[in-house]
């Protein structure tokens, strides 16, 4: 039993899905590990206390579809995660075999978020019109990088191919079945190739179909009801996930097929240059239109942080056991009149609400990274006047 914290947490809510804790509770961090969730943890056992009262306390966010390497619009991990409670990311194609090596000396291994990869069916990755190139797209290379480097790569991303064929998409799906791994896909339908036949024939029981709310891609019929395709996909254990981005989440699709019943599986933003500045597309405003469509604020933060987890494969992450990673998340919910920006063929265009899920402070392995408020820091008062003996 851990007796002295270098961290306690008080007064906040806490609310981790993994374990079924919605409730009013302090938690202790100690040597970067959780070390106590429960009500009142004395504050003798602090080296440090936060007084988190009116915030709401989960695990770190962990955002399943981002960019940070390969084309001209990625953002450095930190900067794309970090003031937004994310913890954790996953790259989505930005590298392929031949340059995955480059990501991990340069990005993954430089950065303080922690940073998984989709590996593109393309060798070369995201790279100005490579993802076309189909002498470039090779299951076997692809599958055996992922295997080679199985603790940060945990599928294949399919995007972006034009043709009319299912080249890329059947060759994803070998290299997915070589590394016993899933494959996310980013196809917009188009002659003799639709998203119904997609979905289908060349999709398994855990891919990932991302930017379920897409207008390019839509998710409902000419009736306005969720497409038999998509119920069946479900039905047969494919995953739908948020996608958000400068061009991929539009309300039109989104508010009738959450009325529907058809939530997305997981929340994640796309995050890219373009999507941060046009559509404030962060975690925690990707949760904010998740919650005023009417997702659960539980289910909204499940969907942010254990269900991605476990699409990872790494079910450790996304949590706030005792003994596990101290990634934490503090988020404030304010109350007023705002507005939600969309995107997509249509334009730009927004979804007002009452309530937004504000990012407060971040935390990575017990470390406090980000700290809007300045809450973990003493008051400048407190700073010593300067050493005036060189004055003349």
């Amino acid at each position: 039993m851990v007796n002295k914290f270098d961290l306690i947490l008080k007064g906040g809510h806490i609310i981790d899905p993994a374990n079924g804790i919605n409730s009013s509770m302090d938690l202790g961090i100690s040597g970067g590990i959780i070390g106590l969730v429960e009500k009142n943890i004395s504050s003798e056992r602090a080296n440090k206390i936060i007084d988190v009262s009116g915030l709401l306390i989960t695990p770190g966010l962990i955002d399943l579809h981002a960019h940070c390497f390969g084309y001209q619009a990625s953002v450095y991990p930190d900067e794309l995660c970090l003031p937004f409670c994310t913890t954790t990311m996953l790259d989505a194609g930005g590298s392929g075999w031949k340059t995955f090596d480059e990501f991990k000396d340069t990005v993954i291994n430089t950065s303080i978020t922690r940073v998984f990869a989709l590996l593109n069916i393309v060798g070369g990755g995201m790279i100005e019109d490579h993802e076309q190139n189909v002498s470039d797209m090779d299951p076997e290379k692809t599958a055996e990088k992922i295997l080679e480097r199985r603790d940060m790569c945990v599928g294949i991303k399919v995007a972006h191919f034009m043709a009319p064929s299912w080249e890329a998409v059947s060759r994803g799906r070998k290299a997915a079945d070589l590394s016993n791994t899933f494959m996310m896909i980013d196809q917009n339908p188009i002659h003799n190739r639709t998203i119904d036949q997609m979905l289908n024939d060349y999709m398994k029981k855990g891919d990932v179909l991302t930017h379920v709310y897409g207008y390019g891609k839509p998710i409902l019929n000419k009736d306005g009801k969720i497409r038999e395709s998509y119920i069946k996909a479900r039905e047969r254990g494919i995953k739908f996930d948020l996608g958000h981005g400068a061009g991929s989440f539009s309300f039109r699709m989104a508010e009738p097929a959450m009325s529907q019943g058809f939530q997305p599986d997981t929340i994640s933003t796309d995050h890219h240059r373009s999507s941060l500045l046009k559509c404030h597309a962060n975690m925690p405003e990707c949760m904010t239109k998740m919650l005023a469509l009417g997702m659960s604020l539980e289910d909204t933060i499940k969907k942010s942080t254990i269900i991605p987890a476990l699409q990872l494969g790494h079910p450790e992450l996304g949590n706030l056991s005792e003994g596990s990673v101290a990634d934490v998340a503090i988020l404030k919910i304010t109350e007023g009149d705002f507005g939600l920006t969309d995107n997509g063929q249509s334009g730009n265009r927004i979804y007002k609400t009452n309530k937004r899920i504000n990012p407060f402070m971040t935390i990575k392995g017990g470390e406090i990274v980000w700290d809007r408020e300045g809450i973990s820091r003493d008051d400048w008062s407190s700073t010593p006047f300067p050493d005036v003996s060189f004055d003349n």
